[in-house]
Protein backbone atom coordinates (compact mmCIF):
# COMPACT_ATOMS: atom_id res chain seq x y z
CA UNK A 1 0.00 0.00 0.00
CA UNK A 2 2.99 2.33 0.58
CA UNK A 3 3.87 2.20 -3.12
CA UNK A 4 0.32 3.20 -4.07
CA UNK A 5 0.33 6.26 -1.84
CA UNK A 6 3.71 7.32 -3.19
CA UNK A 7 2.58 7.09 -6.81
CA UNK A 8 -0.60 9.06 -6.21
CA UNK A 9 1.34 11.73 -4.36
CA UNK A 10 3.70 12.06 -7.33
CA UNK A 11 0.78 12.44 -9.70
CA UNK A 12 -0.87 15.02 -7.46
CA UNK A 13 2.37 16.96 -7.39
CA UNK A 14 2.49 17.12 -11.17
CA UNK A 15 -1.13 18.26 -11.31
CA UNK A 16 -0.54 20.88 -8.64
CA UNK A 17 2.41 22.34 -10.53
CA UNK A 18 0.31 22.54 -13.68
CA UNK A 19 -2.74 24.32 -12.29
CA UNK A 20 -1.09 26.26 -9.42
CA UNK A 21 2.13 28.15 -10.21
CA UNK A 22 2.73 28.69 -6.46
CA UNK A 23 2.74 24.95 -5.73
CA UNK A 24 5.83 23.54 -4.03
CA UNK A 25 6.00 20.80 -6.65
CA UNK A 26 8.71 21.08 -9.32
CA UNK A 27 7.60 23.68 -11.91
CA UNK A 28 7.02 22.78 -15.54
CA UNK A 29 8.39 24.94 -18.32
CA UNK A 30 6.47 25.88 -21.44
CA UNK A 31 3.10 26.37 -19.73
CA UNK A 32 1.41 29.69 -20.44
CA UNK A 33 -1.98 31.07 -19.46
CA UNK A 34 -4.22 33.30 -21.52
CA UNK A 35 -4.40 36.81 -20.11
CA UNK A 36 -7.68 37.64 -18.42
CA UNK A 37 -9.33 40.46 -16.50
CA UNK A 38 -7.87 40.54 -12.99
CA UNK A 39 -11.40 40.79 -11.62
CA UNK A 40 -12.52 37.59 -13.36
CA UNK A 41 -11.98 34.22 -11.74
CA UNK A 42 -12.34 31.22 -14.05
CA UNK A 43 -14.39 28.33 -12.72
CA UNK A 44 -12.42 25.96 -14.93
CA UNK A 45 -8.65 26.70 -14.87
CA UNK A 46 -8.01 23.92 -17.39
CA UNK A 47 -9.60 26.11 -20.09
CA UNK A 48 -6.66 28.53 -20.03
CA UNK A 49 -3.75 26.08 -19.93
CA UNK A 50 -1.48 25.82 -22.95
CA UNK A 51 1.02 22.96 -22.72
CA UNK A 52 4.47 22.73 -24.27
CA UNK A 53 5.76 19.41 -25.67
CA UNK A 54 7.84 18.87 -22.54
CA UNK A 55 4.86 19.47 -20.28
CA UNK A 56 2.79 17.02 -22.31
CA UNK A 57 5.51 14.38 -21.93
CA UNK A 58 5.53 14.87 -18.16
CA UNK A 59 1.74 14.62 -18.11
CA UNK A 60 1.86 11.42 -20.10
CA UNK A 61 4.31 9.95 -17.56
CA UNK A 62 2.12 11.10 -14.69
CA UNK A 63 -0.93 9.55 -16.34
CA UNK A 64 0.95 6.29 -16.76
CA UNK A 65 1.91 6.33 -13.08
CA UNK A 66 -1.69 7.06 -12.15
CA UNK A 67 -2.96 4.18 -14.27
CA UNK A 68 -0.43 1.81 -12.70
CA UNK A 69 -1.44 2.92 -9.21
CA UNK A 70 -5.11 2.35 -9.99
CA UNK A 71 -4.43 -1.15 -11.34
CA UNK A 72 -2.36 -2.06 -8.28
CA UNK A 73 -4.98 -0.60 -5.96
CA UNK A 74 -7.67 -2.58 -7.75
CA UNK A 75 -5.63 -5.78 -7.37
CA UNK A 76 -5.19 -5.19 -3.63
CA UNK A 77 -8.90 -4.52 -3.22
CA UNK A 78 -9.79 -7.69 -5.09
CA UNK A 79 -7.47 -9.74 -2.85
CA UNK A 80 -8.87 -8.14 0.30
CA UNK A 81 -12.49 -8.32 -0.80
CA UNK A 82 -12.85 -11.03 -3.50
CA UNK A 83 -16.65 -11.01 -3.28
CA UNK A 84 -16.90 -7.25 -3.75
CA UNK A 85 -18.80 -6.68 -0.52
CA UNK A 86 -17.09 -3.35 0.16
CA UNK A 87 -17.55 -1.23 -2.97
CA UNK A 88 -15.08 1.64 -3.30
CA UNK A 89 -15.95 4.85 -5.11
CA UNK A 90 -13.70 5.77 -8.01
CA UNK A 91 -14.88 9.38 -8.22
CA UNK A 92 -11.43 10.84 -7.48
CA UNK A 93 -9.73 8.61 -10.05
CA UNK A 94 -12.32 9.58 -12.62
CA UNK A 95 -11.78 13.28 -11.91
CA UNK A 96 -8.01 12.88 -12.32
CA UNK A 97 -8.44 10.96 -15.57
CA UNK A 98 -10.75 13.69 -16.86
CA UNK A 99 -8.19 16.33 -15.91
CA UNK A 100 -5.41 14.48 -17.73
CA UNK A 101 -7.57 14.20 -20.84
CA UNK A 102 -8.44 17.89 -20.79
CA UNK A 103 -4.85 19.01 -20.27
CA UNK A 104 -3.73 16.88 -23.21
CA UNK A 105 -6.38 18.42 -25.43
CA UNK A 106 -8.29 15.16 -25.83
CA UNK A 107 -11.62 16.58 -24.70
CA UNK A 108 -12.73 18.59 -27.71
CA UNK A 109 -16.48 18.16 -27.52
CA UNK A 110 -18.35 21.36 -28.21
CA UNK A 111 -20.76 22.70 -25.59
CA UNK A 112 -23.08 23.67 -28.42
CA UNK A 113 -25.95 21.18 -28.54
CA UNK A 114 -27.46 22.51 -31.76
CA UNK A 115 -29.51 19.85 -33.57
CA UNK A 116 -28.23 20.32 -37.12
CA UNK A 117 -30.07 19.22 -40.26
CA UNK A 118 -28.13 18.36 -43.40
CA UNK A 119 -28.63 20.77 -46.28
CA UNK A 120 -28.71 18.01 -48.88
CA UNK A 121 -28.83 14.24 -49.24
CA UNK A 122 -25.07 14.17 -49.50
CA UNK A 123 -24.64 16.08 -46.26
CA UNK A 124 -23.72 14.77 -42.82
CA UNK A 125 -25.45 16.66 -40.01
CA UNK A 126 -23.45 14.79 -37.35
CA UNK A 127 -20.12 16.20 -38.51
CA UNK A 128 -18.08 17.92 -35.77
CA UNK A 129 -17.43 21.65 -35.74
CA UNK A 130 -13.74 21.06 -36.48
CA UNK A 131 -14.45 18.81 -39.49
CA UNK A 132 -17.16 21.16 -40.72
CA UNK A 133 -14.82 24.16 -40.65
CA UNK A 134 -12.09 22.13 -42.35
CA UNK A 135 -14.49 21.28 -45.19
CA UNK A 136 -15.75 24.82 -45.76
CA UNK A 137 -12.52 26.70 -44.98
CA UNK A 138 -11.85 27.54 -48.64
CA UNK A 139 -15.39 28.85 -49.11
CA UNK A 140 -15.02 31.05 -46.04
CA UNK A 141 -11.75 32.54 -47.23
CA UNK A 142 -13.18 33.16 -50.72
CA UNK A 143 -16.17 34.93 -49.18
CA UNK A 144 -13.82 37.62 -47.84
CA UNK A 145 -12.05 38.28 -51.12
CA UNK A 146 -12.00 42.00 -51.73
CA UNK A 147 -11.91 42.86 -48.03
CA UNK A 148 -8.81 44.37 -46.37
CA UNK A 149 -6.04 41.92 -45.47
CA UNK A 150 -6.68 42.33 -41.73
CA UNK A 151 -10.23 40.99 -42.18
CA UNK A 152 -8.97 37.82 -43.84
CA UNK A 153 -6.24 37.47 -41.23
CA UNK A 154 -8.83 37.73 -38.44
CA UNK A 155 -10.91 35.02 -40.11
CA UNK A 156 -7.93 32.71 -40.58
CA UNK A 157 -6.87 33.26 -36.97
CA UNK A 158 -10.38 32.32 -35.79
CA UNK A 159 -10.30 29.20 -37.97
CA UNK A 160 -6.93 28.17 -36.56
CA UNK A 161 -7.79 28.75 -32.91
CA UNK A 162 -11.32 27.33 -33.13
CA UNK A 163 -13.24 30.46 -32.15
CA UNK A 164 -15.66 30.59 -35.06
CA UNK A 165 -19.31 30.70 -33.98
CA UNK A 166 -21.69 28.73 -36.20
CA UNK A 167 -25.44 29.39 -36.00
CA UNK A 168 -28.45 28.16 -37.90
CA UNK A 169 -29.50 30.83 -40.36
CA UNK A 170 -33.14 30.20 -39.50
CA UNK A 171 -32.44 31.18 -35.88
CA UNK A 172 -30.71 34.48 -36.65
CA UNK A 173 -32.93 37.52 -37.09
CA UNK A 174 -32.13 39.29 -40.34
CA UNK A 175 -30.46 36.29 -41.98
CA UNK A 176 -33.61 35.86 -44.12
CA UNK A 177 -32.40 33.18 -46.59
CA UNK A 178 -34.19 29.84 -46.41
CA UNK A 179 -32.56 27.56 -48.96
CA UNK A 180 -34.77 24.87 -50.53
CA UNK A 181 -33.13 21.95 -52.32
CA UNK A 182 -34.89 20.28 -55.25
CA UNK A 183 -33.78 17.02 -56.83
CA UNK A 184 -34.52 15.93 -60.38
CA UNK A 185 -33.82 12.98 -62.67
CA UNK A 186 -32.79 13.63 -66.27
CA UNK A 187 -33.80 11.63 -69.39
CA UNK A 188 -30.66 9.53 -69.14
CA UNK A 189 -31.22 8.70 -65.52
CA UNK A 190 -28.80 11.32 -64.24
CA UNK A 191 -29.74 13.13 -61.07
CA UNK A 192 -29.62 16.87 -60.56
CA UNK A 193 -30.01 19.26 -57.68
CA UNK A 194 -31.02 22.90 -57.56
CA UNK A 195 -31.35 25.37 -54.70
CA UNK A 196 -33.54 28.40 -54.20
CA UNK A 197 -34.74 30.71 -51.47
CA UNK A 198 -32.07 33.43 -51.24
CA UNK A 199 -33.19 36.66 -49.64
CA UNK A 200 -30.79 39.54 -48.87
CA UNK A 201 -29.84 39.88 -45.20
CA UNK A 202 -31.03 42.86 -43.18
CA UNK A 203 -30.25 44.67 -39.94
CA UNK A 204 -27.26 43.69 -37.82
CA UNK A 205 -26.62 40.59 -39.95
CA UNK A 206 -26.20 42.70 -43.08
CA UNK A 207 -23.95 45.16 -41.25
CA UNK A 208 -21.70 42.37 -39.98
CA UNK A 209 -21.43 40.74 -43.41
CA UNK A 210 -20.79 44.08 -45.14
CA UNK A 211 -18.06 44.87 -42.62
CA UNK A 212 -16.30 41.56 -43.23
CA UNK A 213 -17.00 40.31 -39.70
CA UNK A 214 -19.45 37.54 -40.60
CA UNK A 215 -20.37 35.17 -43.43
CA UNK A 216 -23.67 33.67 -44.52
CA UNK A 217 -23.28 30.33 -46.25
CA UNK A 218 -25.29 27.35 -47.46
CA UNK A 219 -23.60 24.01 -46.73
CA UNK A 220 -24.53 20.44 -47.52
CA UNK A 221 -23.84 19.36 -43.93
CA UNK A 222 -25.71 22.11 -42.06
CA UNK A 223 -27.84 24.00 -44.55
CA UNK A 224 -27.94 27.80 -44.13
CA UNK A 225 -25.42 28.94 -41.52
CA UNK A 226 -24.34 32.29 -40.13
CA UNK A 227 -20.67 32.31 -39.12
CA UNK A 228 -19.08 34.99 -36.96
CA UNK A 229 -15.74 35.38 -35.17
Amino acid sequence: MTSIVGTNASTSGVLASLVDPTSSAAPLTGITSAQSDAKTISSNPVDVVDLSDRAKQILARAASDQAAAEKLSGLVRSLQDPKGNNAVSHANASEQTSLFDKLRGRVQDSKDNTAWTAGSRAGDASISDADFIAKCKDSLVVALEGFPAEKREALEAAINNGTLKIQKGSEVEGYNTRTTVTYSVGPGGGQGMSTSGYRPPTGAVKEAIDAGNAISLWTEDRGDVFITW
